[in-house]
């Protein structure tokens, strides 16, 4: 019988060839120089990361990414993102069904952000070591058990991977993991021997399959149980 990590790579491989692969968008650097128009154009590219990676929860991180470019191309800044209406915003992204679900999250995260930090420089997240990052992020209190690995993996590269209901029944569906195993325990033996690039893989390809309109309806509502 294959080992667990052989599967999780023969599985990556070969939704490599159907999604493509998958990569984590890399921060850039502080400007060498003291230049403000080359700070700003930093922290609102690392910015823009952050909030696409939060978008992107629940769903292949693209997708988040995706929503992210949209809304920055109507709206000025985050903080305008944060007090608009959820309806509004959602209707930038267009036909995206889960529109709705995704500004109401960001705009929750956007809020304890702001008072906390009492600002909307979402960069200041990059600079942190990863055990700091994690527990501001934690300390927010926004993201739950699922949703903060995720965050971590998707836009830090933390190696950690989310205990979700829905990745659970996949990898189910693709022997993946033995029937008796929990959700957590997926979690934990998922994260055994993978690299970030692989996790991440593992990642958004087992959710866009889970996603996928080709999944029947009633399944779909079944990995959400």
């Amino acid at each position: 019988m294959a080992s667990t990590r052989s599967k999780l790579l023969n599985f990556v491989q070969t939704y490599n060839r159907r999604f493509g692969k998958v990569k984590r968008m890399e921060f850039m650097p502080p400007p060498s120089s003291a230049d403000m128009d080359a700070a700003f154009q930093v922290a609102t590219k690392n910015s823009e990361i952050v909030a696409g990676a939060v978008l992107g929860l629940h769903g292949p991180p693209q997708e988040g990414l995706d929503a992210a470019r949209k809304l920055m191309s109507q709206y000025v800044d985050w903080n305008e993102v944060r007090v608009s209406g959820v309806e509004a915003a959602a209707q930038v992204l267009g036909r995206d069904a889960r529109a709705e679900e995704r500004i109401a999250l960001l705009q929750r995260f956007l809020e304890v952000y702001f008072l906390r930090q009492r600002n909307m420089n979402l960069d200041y997240l990059v600079a942190l070591k990863p055990n700091d990052r994690k527990q501001f992020i934690s300390n927010l209190e926004v993201f739950d058990r699922e949703e903060l690995p995720a965050l971590l993996l998707t836009c830090f590269g933390h190696l950690a991977f989310p205990p979700s209901d829905m990745l659970h029944a996949v990898a189910m569906e693709h022997g993946l993991i033995r029937k008796k195993t929990t959700v957590l325990q997926m979690a934990r033996e998922f994260q055994k021997g993978l690299d970030e690039e692989t996790m991440l893989s593992l990642y958004s390809h087992l959710y866009a399959l889970a996603r996928s309109p080709e999944k029947p309806a009633k399944a779909r509502k079944k990995a959400r149980v």
